[in-house]
């Protein structure tokens, strides 16, 4: 495994807000292996909330100003961005991806801004970013992926910069207009990755902001609808991509 995935696990372990939920992880991992897991992230998240609790309890009697609602916030969003780039690295390590693969959670990377900025005459957008899966190999695509406990949260950044893409692809009027710039040198896709907790993502203002990502998961083991995916599939997706 590349020393670069090593030290993300690693760091994963390591992190005490997710030790209780990695254990659970731990336990579903015995039962549906490494690629079903990914759709029982919901109810993991969910049976390992009471964890969290005790722990929030424990910050809150050293520092009354604690602020645990924040922090609950805080720390379900990166729990689950964990537990989705954990679940890839063992994945990895399985062979059940390319071995080449590099996946990070990170908020922002040298290759987002080589590939996937866009100028806006003198601003810049760029999607929003949560994980990216990205190869050495500069033929292969970069994914870029929103991991998101609600869909109230910056999803929205996405689908503004895949439709700037589009209008630099498809209408020079408005290239000009809006003095965009963006020399495309790599294919840049775009996924969105949700735990559904409050089952948003089939209300009709949700469904229309799928249709601006190339990948739609939900890591909740439910029947689903194009364009929605179990998280599952996320596997056999990589795996075409990079494969």
């Amino acid at each position: 495994m590349r020393r670069e995935l090593y030290r993300e696990k690693k760091k994963i372990e390591e992190n005490e807000n997710i030790q209780k939920t990695l254990e659970m992880l731990n336990k579903y991992l015995k039962q549906y292996g490494e690629i079903k897991t990914f759709d029982f992230l919901n109810e993991i998240m969910k049976k390992s909330q009471p964890f969290v609790e005790e722990l929030l309890n424990e910050r809150k009697k050293q520092n009354p100003n604690y602020n645990k609602d924040q922090a609950r916030k805080t720390i379900a969003g990166n729990n689950f961005q964990f537990l989705v780039l954990y679940l890839l690295i063992i994945n990895i390590e399985k062979g059940n991806l390319p071995n080449d693969l590099i996946v990070l959670k990170t908020k922002k990377h040298k290759i987002v801004d080589e590939y996937a900025t866009i100028k806006v005459a003198d601003e810049t957008q760029k999607p929003d970013l949560d994980l990216i899966a990205f190869s050495e190999n500069e033929d292969k695509p970069i994914v870029i992926y929103s991991c998101k406990t609600s869909l109230r949260e910056r999803a929205g950044q996405t689908y503004r910069w895949k439709l700037l893409v589009d209008i630099t692809k498809y209408c020079p009027a408005l290239v000009e207009k809006y003095k965009l710039e963006y020399p495309e040198k790599r294919k840049v896709l775009t996924g969105l990755i949700t735990t559904n907790f409050y089952n948003e993502i089939m209300q009709p203002q949700q469904k229309g902001m799928l249709e601006f990502f190339d990948y739609s998961y939900i890591a909740k083991n439910i029947k689903v609808q194009p364009p929605i995916k179990k998280l599952s599939s996320i596997i056999d997706d990589l795996n075409n991509i990079f494969g």
